[in-house]
């Protein structure tokens, strides 16, 4: 009989769909001795109003009012701040949550959202299922919000050196961290070909300088001022942007693509990323976490163009703490001068790979299943 995992993630940005997504296709690759059922729930689908909302919420907080969806992540990041905010929510999910325990049964629960540690440990309680094992697998870099940090959790998967010292200080068990990096798709471990194959298969120029860029799945926020800069810079390079779901961004570069300097490459949503990725030479995004780490496992140096205020601060961070790329938020000629910078510097390229490679840990959504399986 199949093993039942339940991934419990929110709607608020890609990134936690990408990681519960990464982990279910390397549990799906373990067949023995026991094979496993993934079901990836949206949490705020069994929740009342408002946290229905939810993922609508943030979006548009993040369209309109960036930084006051930062203000009220720094405001809820303090044990007891969240605590406050945990007592706020818990009659809008308590229920409901508990009877999707019920309803489901799963053999392993996990959290792969910060606000749901706290509430899957609740409905657990409340289920009387104490019995199935709850593990944690952090998506962020840095100083995470405080409501990651669940010591009760059976097991917390961690990212980052960083965030491996800081759930220690929160009082996390050591039997109960494991570093075993972001849960990328298991398919940037397994792109097969050398570099002039993979571009000979995009359509890439061979001898080309490309600079790929992306801003997430939704395509969203700087991503048209940022590559219209580039475009018209006259730099020697080809542009590939990654437009994700947003197909009117898609439209509107593709339909000026002809009229500007720079040669161009216009994607909608893309499964071929890890080869796009293994097949540039830069990459200029904003700081998802997800990102980051499937360029890191790629070894495709970073141009940091802009965040989410609160949530992607410590990604930034860790991107300059680790030497991993060059910061750039503050302006598109910013950005334009450390593209510029890095065409011209192949010796700090490889720089930036050697530093890549020492943070990014291999495999690590097979580690991730293979910690999960051995929970279950």
């Amino acid at each position: 009989m199949k093993k039942r995992v339940l991934l419990l993630i929110s709607d608020t940005g890609g990134g936690h769909r990408s990681a519960a997504n990464a982990i279910a296709a390397a549990l799906e690759e373990i067949v023995e001795p026991d094979a496993f059922e993934c079901r990836i729930e949206d949490v705020a689908a069994h929740c009342a109003f408002p946290l229905t909302q939810l993922g609508r919420g943030y979006s548009m907080a993040l369209r309109y009012a960036p930084p006051v969806y930062g203000a009220l992540y720094h405001a809820t990041n303090g044990r007891r701040r969240y605590r406050a905010l945990v007592r706020f929510c818990e009659p809008l999910y308590r229920e409901r949550l508990r009877d999707l325990f019920l309803d489901y049964k799963p053999d392993v629960i996990v959290s792969v959202h910060p606000l749901l540690n706290h509430a899957a440990l609740r409905a657990r309680a409340d289920a009387h299922m104490e019995n199935v094992p709850i593990v944690t697998v952090v998506t962020d870099l840095g100083k995470v919000h405080e409501s990651w940090l669940t010591p009760q959790s059976n097991a917390v998967v961690v990212p980052a050196r960083e965030v491996y010292e800081r759930a220690l200080s929160r009082g996390v068990a050591t039997a109960r961290l494991a570093l075993l990096g972001h849960p990328i798709h298991p398919r940037f471990d397994d792109v097969q070909g050398t570099r002039e194959e993979l571009r000979r298969a995009l359509s890439l120029p061979r001898d080309a300088f490309v600079v790929m860029l992306m801003a997430g799945g939704e395509g969203g926020g700087k991503l048209l001022s940022r590559t219209l800069a580039l475009a018209r810079a006259r730099l020697p390079i080809h542009l590939v942007v990654v437009c994700g779901r947003n197909e009117a961004l898609r439209q509107r570069l593709s339909d000026a693509a002809a009229t500007l300097p720079t040669p161009m490459q216009v994607l909608g949503f893309t499964d071929r990323i890890p080869e796009y990725m293994r097949a540039a030479d830069i990459l200029v995004t904003k700081a998802g976490p997800g990102t980051l780490a499937e360029a890191n496992a790629a070894q495709l140096p970073v141009v940091v163009y802009d965040y989410v205020p609160g949530q992607e601060r410590g990604n930034v961070d860790f991107v300059r703490r680790n030497d991993l790329g060059a910061i750039a938020i503050r302006s598109n000629a910013e950005v334009v001068r450390a593209v510029r910078a890095l065409l011209h510097s192949p010796q700090r390229l490889e720089e930036i790979r050697r530093n890549q490679a020492a943070v990014a840990p291999r495999s690590s959504s097979r580690q991730i299943a293979a910690l999960i399986a051995r929970a279950s």
